[in-house]
């Protein structure tokens, strides 16, 4: 019973990208596509063999695979696409905070923690986070916050050395 259920579902996935397969657009409607297995030359080379997709006589080939033919590095961050490097981008003090924020939130909320900005060099920004008693302050920590990619790091107080959070 169970390789029958395996061969029906095979039957219907190679069915289905042979044919046209009917899927619900962004807009709620239905449309027909098909699905092609194509050979992609790029500059008269032969590079690779990708699933595309057709719909009306367009074929859409899917954006990594794009990048992985010119050797390039792909990403989809909201509504932007890059392909091979992003372009720099330097975030706000605000942003900075928020992304930490964000990071350590469950402490943050926990203990009632207060962040300050402590300072900026060329490629990050210095985040002072610490409790605010009655009688004194204490420090939770120093954190990094890279200016261009968001990335978090904090000082390890022992040593003085920047850590990956």
């Amino acid at each position: 019973m169970k390789d029958k259920l395996k061969g029906l579902m095979l039957g219907i996935i190679i069915g289905s990208l042979l044919t046209g397969t009917s899927v619900m657009a962004a807009n709620g409607t239905n449309i027909t596509v098909i699905f092609k297995k194509m050979v992609v030359y790029f500059d008269g080379i032969k590079k690779s063999s990708i699933e595309t997709i057709v719909y009306k006589n367009t074929t859409y080939i899917p954006i990594n695979s794009v990048g992985k033919l010119i050797g390039k590095e792909t990403s989809i961050v909201k509504e932007n696409i890059y392909i091979g490097k992003k372009p720099k981008i330097e975030l706000t003090e605000e942003q900075a905070m928020n992304i930490l924020y964000s990071k350590i939130k469950k402490d943050a909320d926990k203990y009632k923690l207060h962040f300050m900005f402590d300072g900026s060099d060329e490629k990050k920004y210095v985040i002072r986070v610490y409790e605010d008693f009655e009688d004194h302050i204490a420090t939770y920590g120093w954190f990094y916050v890279n200016k261009s990619s968001g990335k978090i790091t904090k000082m390890d107080i022992s040593t003085g050395e920047e850590v990956d959070l």
